[in-house]
């Protein structure tokens, strides 16, 4: 399974790809996907085993996504 984490800004998502790679949590840093929004824009992508590495890491860090969604096929559905 996996989770896209949204921050509301491009900062904020290459500021949580600082904090993920300095930590050595896997993830990949996408555009975000045109079913949940048509602008231009970054997400995180992090796989099921990751997904609470990778927000205990962010929010120590003080930085907490915005949205977060679980795919689900071709579907996201919003945690």
């Amino acid at each position: 399974m996996e989770y896209i984490l949204g921050f509301g800004s491009p900062h904020k998502a290459l500021k949580a790809e600082e904090i993920l790679k300095k930590a050595s949590v896997p993830f990949r840093l996408l555009p975000v996907p045109k079913a949940l929004d048509a602008s231009c824009g970054l997400v995180i992508s992090v796989k099921d085993g990751a997904f609470h590495d990778a927000s205990g890491v962010l929010e120590k860090n003080g930085l907490r996504p915005r949205n977060i969604y679980r795919k689900e096929g071709e579907d996201y559905v919003k945690v």
